[in-house]
């Protein structure tokens, strides 16, 4: 078996030829933290195979070994918004023409288990404990596919950052969890113990990749014989509450409360009841109601340092005011409660305290945030389906370098935390084959934007762009050190490889050697 070591920050594809066999590679990694390579072989099973391997290294360096596993991209990455099947006009930006297939997914191997058959080709994780000594350490993996062998000579350099363990991280995380199609996809029915048994591996998953802020379900209303609101039902909401702070989740969220109808709406309206607007009489009976429940709940687990509030999704400016009546609601039954929204608007100052901005929302109105900054306003950034274009965000047809840099750019702007929507909205029928989400106004998400892991059978998938995201989450703690003790090299350091979201290097081999010097640095 031929093999040939690959970028961790270079896309593989089934029909990738080898240029040359390489049977060594040198890694970076602080301690505390992982390094990546892939692996593409020449072998193209016909038949399932079993796999052995073994791994030689200090105590401290430990080993995660995936197979990796080809999913299909339908359409591109559309210029302005979601997809596109008119590839010359993308050209400039996307990987490749559409449709074609990735590496993205990918399964865990377990030694004397069978891998099945087609191209073969692995993702290493190099797991490096805070305990590890600093210098260089030579580390060997042993491959055996079906009799045939391999072997991977691994020189990693230790250096002497520290990447902080998740309870003590500097930067923030959020993917919103989907239970829906959680249970669809794995065939269980919500609220059932399979289907917690499960929910609690998608909990474990996120806190792997440094996810450490988890949202909540919403309440569901509870209505009387003449369908009046009368009361809210927070089982779902505490029960995983309770998992996600008891597997060490720093912070939860409760759900959504309301959203506007349209995007130009001066009012918003209750999720439960798309007819009252949170501003009239009947609004504020009912969110008092929830809020005052949902704030009892927090109060009697203890949850009241560990919890925010989110109230809309994406308010706009022409519901600036609207959302300051329902931030006002909220303060009156939550008393001390941290508000965290993402938002589109720069008009809600004092209504809440988490500012999570879209990118480009972010850069179009950069003076207006910073000045908000400038008067202690936290910031985070996030990403979604719209816009597309070359905007850095984790899909499948952008160079990764989308997916590693946001938090880049979150340290360059102070931003302290990031968010995406898509943690686990995938297609619960064809995951693998389709990856483009379709939208209730009929079009389809950027390929892969809805979702960042992939059902397994007892569980999520790892994908080449989630451990993309532990990365990126391990350079923000770096740049974060290395600001502290040189300012002025750790600007340099990120100007060099992105100067906006949408400017920014995609050359693996420069990243690569940026993200090593990082390293060596902070």
């Amino acid at each position: 078996m031929k093999i040939q070591t690959i970028s961790v920050n270079r896309w593989l594809y089934p029909d990738d030829m080898m240029q040359k066999e390489t049977d060594a590679t040198e890694l970076v990694s602080a301690k505390g933290g992982s390094a990546c390579v892939q692996l593409l072989t020449d072998m193209d099973l016909r038949q399932s195979e079993c796999i052995d391997f073994t791994w030689s290294a200090p105590d401290t360096i430990a080993l995660d070994l995936y197979r990796l596993i080809a999913v299909q991209v339908e359409a591109n990455s559309a210029r302005d918004r979601l997809t596109t099947m008119d590839y010359e006009s993308v050209a400039d930006f996307v990987t490749r023409r559409a449709p074609f297939m990735v590496y993205d997914a990918m399964e865990e191997v377990v030694a004397g288990a069978c891998v099945p058959e087609g191209r073969l080709a692995f993702f290493v994780r190099v797991n490096v404990a805070a305990g590890s000594a600093v210098g260089f350490h030579e580390c060997v993996l042993r491959l055996n596919v079906g009799g045939q062998k391999a072997e991977i000579n691994i020189k990693l350099a230790v250096t002497q950052a520290i990447i902080p363990p998740l309870e003590q991280a500097s930067f923030g995380v959020v993917n919103w969890l989907d239970l829906k199609r959680l249970a669809e996809a794995h065939k269980v029915k919500q609220d059932s113990s399979e289907f917690w048994k499960i929910t609690e591996r998608y909990v474990k998953h996120q806190l792997d990749m440094r996810s450490n802020h988890l949202m909540l379900p919403s309440g569901v209303p509870l209505r009387d014989e003449n369908n009046r609101v009368v009361d809210f039902d927070f089982a779902m909401t505490e029960k995983l509450g309770k998992m996600a702070l008891r597997a060490g989740f720093s912070y939860v969220y409760g759900g959504f409360v309301a959203r506007f109808k349209q995007w130009n709406d001066s009012e918003h309206y209750l999720l439960w009841d798309r007819d009252i607007g949170v501003s009239s009489h009947e609004g504020y009976r009912q969110l008092k109601l929830y809020f005052e429940k949902l704030w009892a709940l927090v109060l009697e687990n203890g949850w009241e340092h560990n919890y925010m509030q989110c109230m809309v999704d994406e308010p706009q400016f022409q519901n600036s005011l609207s959302y300051r009546v329902l931030g006002g609601i909220c303060r009156k039954c939550m008393p001390g409660v941290v508000i965290h929204d993402p938002v589109e608007t720069t008009t809600i100052e004092g209504a809440l305290d988490i500012w999570c901005v879209k990118q480009q929302v972010f850069e179009n109105h950069l003076e207006e945030y910073k000045a908000l900054q400038a008067l202690g306003e936290e910031m985070w950034i996030y990403t979604c389906g719209y816009p597309a274009g070359k905007m850095m965000n984790r899909v499948l047809d952008l160079p990764l370098a989308a997916t590693r840099l946001v938090s880049w750019m979150c340290s360059r702007h102070g931003a302290k935390g990031f968010l995406h929507w898509g943690y686990n909205s995938y297609h619960t029928d064809a995951p693998f084959e389709k990856t483009c989400l379709g939208t209730v106004t009929g079009d389809f998400m950027p390929p892969g934007n809805s979702f960042i892991v992939y059902p397994g059978n007892e569980g999520p998938l790892y994908s080449v762009r989630a451990q993309l995201q532990k990365l990126c989450a391990e350079d923000f703690e770096l740049l974060t050190q290395l600001t502290r003790k040189n300012p002025q090299l750790a600007d340099e350091i990120s100007g060099s490889v992105c100067r906006s979201f949408e400017d920014y290097e995609t050359d693996p081999g420069k990243l690569d050697m940026v993200c090593n010097k990082l390293r060596m640095e902070a």
